[in-house]
C-alpha cells in the first residue's frame, strides 16, 4: 500500500503557522540584503510586514537595524515561523532547537537534501521525522519559500521582489519549482494582477502541493489557484484537494512538466505503452477538475479570464474586428477549441445596420472596417448591439494599434463594460501600455494575440463541467501496491479463465490442445481460430501465432502442427494451442486495466485492433469510474462517430457497453493480485462485449 499521510490538523491550520505568522525569526540573518538570509528580512522591513521580526546571528549584535539574537532559544518568547538558510548539515539541529523553543513552523531554503543523493535523503528523512514527532510544519527544504501579500510576509529570497512592490490580488500559486514560482511571481506583479499567497514546496519533506492547494481552497482571499507540478507525492490527498477546490468553485490551473512516454518497464501490454506515465497525471488533473496548460503564460492568461469575471456561460462567441482577416483567424481558432460563431439574430442585424458603413455586412465575425478610425464611438455602439443578441455568450473584440484614438477606445470600452450582459475579451495587437491598464482596471482581459485569447476563453468555459464531474468523482480509500514488484505473465488461456463467470464480458467457447495432444473432435461451431499459447509469446500475431477462419478439420490439424512448429523453432515453452470459436462483431475496442504504484487502479480505453499503436486513439482515467464516466470516455474518442452507425455501419449501444466496462473496472479494482489486464480486441456487437484476446499479469 502506498503511503497516505493522515492529518491531525486541518490543512488550513498547518499552513497558517507559516502564511499567517505574526512573528518571524531569520536564522543566520545577514546584514547584506542581497544574500539569501538577508533578503527576507530586507523585503519584510521595506514592505511593512505587520508582525514581529527577529534576527538570529550569534556573530553580530545588530542586523539590518534589528537586535541580533545568538539563537532561537535566546529570543525568549514563542515564534510562529523560523526561516532557515544555513548549510544542510546544520538544519536538523536548528529545527530541533526551534521546536524546543516553541517555534511552530519552519521554511527551509537550504539545499543538499534528497536532491543530492543517499546522504541527503537520510538528512531529509530525519527532518521529516522531526516534523512528524513534534507536530511542527516544515516547508521545504530546497525551496524558495512563501509569501502573503495581505500581511507583507515574505519568507523568501526570490529576486522577483527586488524592484517590484507587493500587489494584493485573488490569485494563489503553488509551485514545486522555486525558479518557476519566481517567474510566475514576477509576471503577475508586473502585469498588475497581483496575488494572494505564493507557496513553493521544494523537496516536500512535510508540506506538499496537495496540502498547499487545500490551504488556498479554504483561504477567502484566493479565487483562482495556479499550480506547477513535477510530481505528485500523495495522489489520494492530491485528488481530495482538487475535488475540494471544485466543490468550492475555485478553478485550479495546472502546469505539469514531464510528458515523456512510458519506458520498457511499463509492462508488456499495448495500453501500458500507449498510456504512459504522463497520461495518469493528465487523467488525475482532468478527472478532478483542474485545467491543464502548457506554459506559465497560458496559466496566467487563463487565470485572467476568471479574475476579471469574464467566464462565458456557453461556447457561443461573437467576434468583432477592425480587420476582416483577424476576424477570420479568430473564427478558425474558436472552431479548433469547440466554440461556435452563431449568426446574429435579425434584431441584432437591424441594430447594427445604421452603425456600420454601407459596404459592411452585419455578420459574425463582424468586420467594423477602418471606419472606426474616423468614428471611434462606432465600436462601443456596435458592441452594445451584439451584446444584446440572445445567442451570444461572450464577445471578442480585435483592435490593432490605432494609437491616435487608443485613449478614446479604451475609455469607451471601460465605461461600457459595466452595462454589458456578457463577458468582453479584447485582443489588442501593439497596444499602448496605458490602454491595456485602463481596460484591465475595468475588468476587461486584454491579450496581445489571438490564439492565447481564444484558448484561455475556451478553457475557462469548460471549468463548470469539469467541476461538476470532479465533485461526483470517486476516490479509493487506499492504493494497493505490489510490494515485491515481481510479476508474471499468464497465457491467454489462463487469463481468460479469470474472466469466465464475469457477467460484464463474454468469453468465446474454446479448448486447449496440449503440446503432446492430438487434434480433438470439436463440438465448437466453425469457423474457429487457433492460437499459440506461451508466456514467452504474449503478442502472438507478431510471430504468426494466430490463425483465423479455420473452417474444416483438415485445416485445423494443419494449423495446430504449424503453431507447434513455430514454438519449437523459437525454442519457447508451449502450454498448448487454444482452439476458440470465432465471434462476429461490429466494433473493436482496446481495454487496459492497470495497477500503478502511485495512482492505483487505472482504465485505458480506445479503438482496438492490430493498428492501435499506429494511430493511438485512447483515453486513460483513474478508477473508480461510473458508467457515465466511461460513456464520456467512449464519446470522447476520435472514432466515436463510428459508434453512431456512421455511413451504414452498425451502431453501438454505448450506454450499455459503458456499464459493462465500468463493471469490469470495479471488479479489477477489487483484486489485489492482478497487476494488469488487457483485452484487445474487446469486441462489441450491440450491447454485448466479448474478450477475444487477453493479456494478464499477476503479482508473484
Amino acid at each position: 500500500m502506498t503511503e497516505h499521510i493522515p492529518q491531525a490538523e486541518s490543512p488550513a491550520n498547518r499552513l497558517a503557522s507559516i502564511l499567517e505568522a505574526s512573528s518571524v525569526a531569520i536564522v543566520g540573518a545577514s546584514a547584506d540584503p542581497a544574500k539569501i538570509t538577508g533578503r527576507p528580512l530586507a523585503y519584510m522591513l521595506a514592505r511593512g510586514y505587520q508582525g514581529k521580526l527577529f534576527a538570529v546571528n550569534p556573530g553580530r549584535e545588530e542586523v539590518q537595524g534589528l537586535r541580533a539574537y545568538p539563537s532561537l532559544r535566546a529570543i525568549g518568547e514563542p515564534v510562529d515561523l523560523a526561516i532557515v538558510g544555513t548549510e544542510a548539515a546544520k538544519v536538523e539541529g536548528i529545527v530541533a532547537e526551534g521546536i524546543a523553543a516553541g517555534v511552530k513552523a519552519f521554511v527551509v531554503f537550504s539545499s543538499g537534501f534528497s536532491e543530492t543523493g543517499e546522504e541527503g535523503r537520510a538528512l531529509q528523512a530525519r527532518l521529516r521525522q522531526l516534523a512528524r514527532e513534534s507536530g511542527v510544519t516544515i516547508l521545504g527544504p530546497n525551496c524558495l519559500g512563501a509569501a502573503n501579500s495581505a500581511s507583507g510576509l515574505i519568507a523568501s529570497f526570490t529576486t522577483a521582489l527586488e524592484e517590484t512592490p507587493l500587489r494584493r490580488g485573488a490569485f494563489g500559486f503553488v509551485s514545486q519549482s522555486g525558479a518557476l514560482g519566481a517567474y510566475w511571481l514576477d509576471i503577475v506583479l508586473r502585469s498588475g494582477l497581483g496575488f494572494s499567497h505564493w507557496i513553493t514546496t521544494g523537496n516536500e519533506c512535510d508540506v506538499d502541493a496537495a496540502e498547499a492547494i487545500d490551504y488556498l481552497v479554504d483561504n477567502p482571499d484566493t479565487e483562482v489557484i495556479g499550480v506547477y507540478l513535477e510530481d505528485i507525492r500523495d495522489t489520494l490527498r492530491f485528488r481530495h484537494a482538487l475535488r475540494r477546490a471544485a466543490a468550492a468553485g475555485k478553478p485550479v490551473i495546472a502546469m505539469k512538466s514531464g510528458r515523456s512516454s512510458a519506458g520498457a518497464e511499463a509492462a508488456a501490454s499495448h495500453t501500458g505503452a500507449l498510456a504512459g506515465d504522463d497520461s495518469l497525471y493528465d487523467a488525475c488533473l482532468k478527472q478532478f477538475g483542474a485545467l491543464r496548460v502548457n506554459s506559465l503564460t497560458e496559466l496566467i492568461d487563463t487565470a485572467r479570464i476568471f479574475l476579471h469575471r469574464s467566464v462565458p456561460g456557453g461556447n457561443r462567441l461573437a467576434v468583432m474586428s477592425v480587420s476582416g482577416g483577424a476576424g477570420v483567424l479568430i473564427a478558425d481558432e474558436a472552431d479548433a477549441h469547440g466554440m461556435t460563431l452563431p449568426a446574429f439574430a435579425p434584431p441584432t442585424a437591424d441594430a447594427l445596420a445604421p452603425i456600420l458603413p454601407s459596404f459592411a455586412k452585419a455578420s459574425n465575425p463582424l468586420d467594423l472596417t477602418g471606419n472606426v478610425v474616423q468614428d471611434a464611438g462606432s465600436l462601443a455602439r456596435a458592441l452594445s448591439a451584439v451584446d444584446a443578441d440572445p445567442d451570444v455568450d461572450a464577445t471578442i473584440v480585435f483592435i490593432g494599434m490605432m494609437h491616435s484614438i487608443a485613449p478614446t477606445l479604451a475609455e469607451s470600452l471601460a465605461a461600457l463594460r459595466r452595462t454589458l450582459k456578457h463577458p468582453l475579451i479584447v485582443v489588442w495587437m501593439s497596444a499602448r501600455a496605458d490602454s491595456v491598464a485602463a481596460l484591465e482596471a475595468a475588468h476587461i482581459p486584454v491579450f496581445a494575440d489571438i490564439p492565447q485569447a481564444v484558448r484561455a476563453l475556451a478553457l475557462s468555459a469548460s471549468v463548470s463541467g469539469l467541476h461538476r464531474s470532479a465533485v461526483a468523482a470517486g476516490v479509493p480509500g487506499a492504493l494497493h501496491a505490489n510490494q515485491a514488484g515481481k510479476t508474471h505473465a499468464m497465457t491467454e488461456w489462463d487469463g481468460k479463465a479469470l474472466l469466465r463467470g464475469q457477467d460484464a464480458v463474454c468469453v468465446p467457447a474454446g479448448v486447449l490442445v496440449e503440446p503432446d495432444g492430438q487434434t480433438p473432435e470439436l463440438t465448437l461451431s466453425m469457423p474457429v481460430a487457433a492460437k499459440l499459447q506461451s508466456t514467452r509469446l504474449l503478442h502472438k500475431s507478431d510471430a504468426g501465432g494466430v490463425i483465423l477462419g479455420i473452417r474444416d478439420a483438415g485445416r485445423l490439424a494443419e494449423s495446430i502442427r504449424l503453431l507447434k512448429d513455430i514454438a519449437a523453432k523459437q525454442d519457447i515453452p508451449l502450454q498448448g494451442v487454444l482452439i476458440e470459436q470465432m465471434v462476429p462483431f461490429d466494433h473493436e475496442l482496446i481495454l487496459g486495466l492497470r495497477r500503478d504504484a502511485r495512482f492505483g487502479a487505472t482504465l485505458t480505453l480506445g479503438r482496438g485492433g492490430v493498428e492501435v499503436e499506429l494511430d493511438a486513439d485512447v483515453v486513460t482515467r483513474l478508477l473508480p469510474l461510473s458508467a457515465g464516466q466511461v460513456e464520456a470516455m467512449l464519446r470522447g474518442l476520435r472514432a466515436s462517430r463510428l459508434f453512431e452507425g456512421f455511413r451504414g455501419h452498425p451502431s453501438m449501444a454505448v450506454k450499455e457497453v459503458a456499464a459493462r466496462i465500468a463493471a469490469l473496472g470495479e471488479w479489477f479494482a477489487s483484486l489485489t493480485d492482478v497487476e494488469e489486464l488487457e483485452i484487445n480486441p474487446l469486441a462489441v456487437r450491440g450491447d454485448e462485449v466479448w474478450c477475444l484476446d487477453a493479456l494478464v499479469t499477476r503479482a508473484v
